[in-house]
């Protein structure tokens, strides 16, 4: 520190005076670079160190299979009923593996507990068994057979080197960025459009195109990727995505891609030609101007009144805070519709799908030493400067060589977040990162890791923006389980059908968000009607996307519960 310290000294008195403006931000630029570089070079290290050791010691990449401690705690205790699906393990494991599906109802609070395991390596921490389910005792368990708690979760180990034939189709292992690449050899259109932003951004929107053309397309789903991705991860698992699923179920599917991704580019008329306003945005400017001009497009293009939206992480922390904080997002003149009326995103939605929902911040973001040194400089202009952030990425995703470089964003972030792919296709991992990192704004990641409470963040501020006990969907005819303090932003409607119908699949091995949380947000504070949840004790942060099942767990599900109103 009294190194760094002497060389600030030194430039503020002595090189400051004398070198012109371009001059000195051309240095800084240089510094900021050197520093990151230097910081990326000892966390690859460090990541790469960590993955030889394990693999020299002949054991998987870690995974950390602990909750997030929070405790899901009903006030209302119900009768729990244990159901068991089955299901051909072909598509996903051993051709003639069967897998149960053991799965905990809870009714009266809209909850399914998924308990099954079907790989040793991804079983819940012995340390954290039955944390989360303080109600779920052997008084109010309703058994439909005579096996008991244990016989009920699938202990079978089942090998991580899955074939990836899915009805007998083997996927390209080619790695090429372009999902249009892939899905035409399944024989579907992919169509990519340039939107714009009312604040002049334009944004890329991917639609596998219906192979009818003579009728209108089936219901229009969008889809929203996480942070630092793109939605490619929706699709890259082929026959095995959740694109893929919902466009062969008759789907109008629709990926769409936040500001700047892989090509930033700008209107700069809208910009008054300020090449400062280029990185000058965060998550409520996503929330305002791409998730609108995503949703608008879509609605325009299809003739339909309503869409549904599934969310990724940071998607749904974008859907999240667009339909309970709308009131104040879009209450601006220049968020209106074409037709000018005011847009509000409670009155677009059908249905919102939260997968990994990311609305309270989970116990990683203290406890990863490099995570907690990226939160200590993100604010530093110094180090970070306002431009995207570290543009380095996106130079090695171009210029490393694919398979290379698929490999070393796995295991850096295999070493940040402590979740691997014991679940996954391994044949496809490297395709899943051909599709990220993006670029997105170093003011975002402030939104997202700021220390700073004077900042409002998702760390320090994720309680201001949902309030734990106040009511964000309430209704005039149903109350919920515990009268809250208040009603949040939105007025009181009649039904559940006057709200988008809300489903989460919260991973329980998902440490990066607070999931537990939110469940104890709804099963207390919102009424019944208006959402229903899905606990899985096997998965964690991205296996809601890539893990070899995800069909069965989470895509058979979604496609259950969806709501369609009968003009929509």
């Amino acid at each position: 520190m009294v190194i760094v310290e002497f060389y600030k000294n030194c430039y503020r008195k002595l090189l400051r005076p004398v070198l012109p403006i371009k001059l000195r931000s051309f240095l800084k630029d240089v510094i900021s670079i050197m520093v990151i570089n230097f910081f990326l070079t000892f966390l690859l290290m460090f990541a790469l160190w960590t993955n030889f050791s394990t693999h020299l010691h002949k054991r998987l990449d870690f995974r950390d299979t602990r909750s997030s401690f929070t405790k899901i705690l009903p006030k209302i205790a119900s009768t729990i009923k244990r159901k068991t699906l089955s299901y051909s393990g072909a598509k996903y494991a051993e051709p003639e593996q069967e897998i149960l599906l053991s799965l905990d109802g809870d009714e009266v609070n809209n909850i399914e507990y998924d308990r099954t395991i079907t790989h040793i390596e991804a079983k819940p921490s012995s340390s954290d068994d039955l944390v989360n389910y303080k109600n779920l005792n052997d008084d109010n368990v309703d058994e439909d057979d005579s096996s008991n708690w244990e016989s009920k979760v699938i202990k079978t180990k089942i090998s991580v080197k899955h074939t990836h034939a899915y009805d007998n189709y083997l996927e390209d292992s080619k790695l090429v960025c372009d999902l249009g690449y892939y899905y035409r050899q399944y024989g579907i259109g992919f169509e990519e459009i340039e939107v714009e932003t009312d604040d002049g951004f334009i944004i890329d929107l991917w639609h596998l195109k219906p192979q009818n053309n003579n009728n209108k397309a089936g219901h229009p789903i969008l889809l929203l990727h996480g942070l630092l991705q793109s939605s490619g991860s929706f699709a890259t698992s082929g026959k095995r995505s959740l694109a893929y699923y919902l466009y062969q179920q008759g789907f109008d599917v629709w990926l769409g891609n936040n500001r700047c991704g892989f090509n930033p580019k700008w209107n700069m008329k809208k910009l008054n030609h300020d090449k400062s306003k280029q990185w000058d945005w965060d998550i409520f400017d996503m929330v305002k101007y791409d998730l609108k001009a995503l949703i608008q497009t879509i609605l325009n293009r299809t003739g339909y009144e309503k869409l549904s939206l599934i969310g990724h992480s940071q998607g749904t922390t974008q859907g999240f805070m667009g339909l309970v904080n709308g009131e104040d997002i879009y209450k601006n003149d220049d968020s209106t519709t074409e037709s000018g009326d005011e847009f509000k995103l409670i009155d677009k939605l059908e249905n919102f799908v939260a997968l990994a929902p990311a609305v309270y911040p989970g116990p990683l973001l203290d406890e990863k030493m490099f995570v907690q040194l990226i939160r200590m400089g993100i604010d530093k202009p110094r180090i970070f400067r306002e431009r995207s952030f570290v543009p380095i990425m996106m130079f090695m995703r171009l210029y490393v060589e694919q398979n290379l470089f698929a490999y070393l964003s796995y295991v850096m972030f295999n070493y940040l977040f402590d979740w691997n792919d014991a679940l996954w296709d391994n044949s496809l991992r490297n395709r899943h990162f051909m599709f990220s990192p993006v670029h997105v704004s170093v003011k975002l990641m402030q939104w997202w890791l700021s220390p700073d409470p004077a900042k409002r963040s998702f760390k320090e501020t994720a309680q201001e923006l949902f309030p734990d006990k106040k009511a964000w969907f309430p209704l005039s005819t149903e109350r919920p389980v515990s009268q809250p303090n208040s009603i949040h932003k939105n007025k009181p409607r009649e039904t559940g059908q006057n709200y988008p119908n809300i489903l989460m699949f919260v991973p329980r091995q998902d440490r990066l968000v607070d999931g537990e949380r939110l469940i104890n947000h709804f099963i207390n504070h919102e009424p019944h009607s208006t959402y229903k949840i899905w606990y899985i004790d096997e998965y964690s942060h991205m296996d809601v996307l890539w893990a070899n099942d995800m069909i069965e767990r989470i895509g058979k599900p979604i496609v259950k519960n969806l709501r369609f109103s009968d003009n929509n």
